[in-house]
């Protein structure tokens, strides 16, 4: 029975005196766990946002790293239209790269180009364009001379000059007019007359006869090596429109 604050137990003459109207108090034994909860949940929930932030800013860098890395390879690689290998034109070679059948050039016109008289030089042998010349030096030491038209696309002629500015072995130089690159194979000696204009190359190639007689000094083999640079500039010369 509750009366005046008071609860009274049945069949009992015990009275409890509890005051209604003062709100519950929890007890400091009480609080104390519930602190420590909270305490724990707070922190649970700062450590996940800040793994969440860190994780962001991590993908991000590396999402600007790789894309720094793509640009810079792409920017290292170049065409060879970024090279501008082309040269600015001295004549009309249209006659010279075309391809005709007959040879590029005449015994008489080879001689003159070799400082030589014209009874020095004979013709060897001539196919489809492709011709030969023998030729008995003043030392007495016969070599064979070859001029012809190779067929080479633009993309290929573009590619071969390129390549010779690439490779060390490669000897790459300008034709006397300016306007076309001359390149020397490291191994076989010949050389290519290429200009990034025109389809097809002449080549200028050399080689010796002397199978049983006396071989060419190191100095003689250099004249001959000359020989195809004076041939080459000879030729580029001639068909100069």
């Amino acid at each position: 029975m509750i009366k005046n604050n008071q609860i009274k137990i049945k069949n009992s003459d015990e009275i409890l005196n509890i005051n209604f109207e003062k709100p519950l108090i929890m007890s400091h034994a009480m609080k104390k766990p519930l602190e420590l909860y909270i305490m724990k949940s707070i922190t649970l929930l700062a450590i996940t946002i800040t793994l969440l932030l860190c994780f962001a800013c991590g993908s991000k860098e590396k999402k600007d790293k790789r894309t720094d890395f793509k640009e810079e390879e792409t920017k290292s690689v170049k065409t060879s239209k970024e090279r501008d290998i082309n040269l600015k034109q001295n004549g009309d070679y249209t006659e010279l790269y075309v391809e005709t059948g007959n040879c590029k050039i005449t015994t008489e016109q080879l001689a003159e180009a070799l400082g030589i008289s014209e009874n020095k030089v004979t013709p060897n042998n001539s196919y489809q364009g492709s011709c030969w010349f023998k030729v008995l030096g003043p030392d007495n030491l016969e070599t064979n001379y070859g001029i012809s038209l190779e067929k080479f696309s633009n993309s290929v002629v573009n590619q071969e000059i390129n390549n010779a500015q690439k490779q060390e072995l490669m000897d790459i130089r300008l034709s006397e007019t300016g306007d076309t690159y001359i390149t020397r194979h490291p191994v076989q000696g010949f050389l290519l007359l290429l200009n990034p204009n025109y389809t097809n190359t002449i080549k200028v190639s050399y080689s010796y006869f002397n199978r049983n007689g006396p071989k060419p000094t190191p100095e003689q083999q250099e004249e001959r090596k000359q020989n195809t640079y004076k041939l080459a500039n000879y030729i580029i010369n001639q068909y100069k429109n």
